[in-house]
């Protein structure tokens, strides 16, 4: 890799694990003291399918590592906060459409040409509805026993 393919790389790099890791480990910080001092608190982080497990070509690796750390980061969060009656759950979503994902991430994929619900056992792409519904769930107290869990939003999608 030339030298300014390689400073590309990093930046791009410094720009999503920045964006996702630090932001979330930032944002986490900001709000655990209040949460301790109170005894209670829901904490909901956002990771990826993409950091569960790896795409078949390898692709967005820089994205699927923040991601993952992003979820193992949840259960070291649920592990140190809930003494504290402080829960912390990770949604992992899938392929969702929204318009951000239907411009740029769909025609550059792999698989750009396929239609991507046919990877998904409910044959479907998800939406932000589907995303919005399991954090009411994580963020209720329907969910008070659940802490460290990371739950994949996906519709089922086959991973492999």
């Amino acid at each position: 890799m030339d030298t300014k393919a390689s400073t590309i790389a990093s930046g791009l790099l410094d720009l999503v694990v920045g964006m996702n890791l630090f932001g979330t480990v930032y944002s986490c910080n900001a709000v655990a003291p209040f949460m301790k001092r109170q005894r209670s608190g829901k904490i909901v982080t956002v990771s990826s399918v993409a950091g569960l497990s790896s795409s078949a070509d390898g692709g967005y690796a820089h994205y699927g590592a923040a991601k993952a750390a992003i979820a193992h980061y949840t259960r070291y969060l649920a592990q140190d906060l809930g003494p504290y009656g402080i829960t912390a759950n990770c949604i992992a979503p899938g392929v969702i459409a929204t318009g951000r994902i239907m411009q740029t991430v769909l025609p550059g994929s792999s698989d750009s040409n396929r239609d991507r619900s046919e990877l998904v056992a409910l044959r479907r792409l998800g939406t932000v509805e589907d995303c919005a519904k399991v954090v009411e769930f994580l963020a209720t107290d329907l969910s008070d026993y659940v802490t460290g869990a990371v739950i994949p939003i996906d519709g089922g999608l086959r991973r492999g």
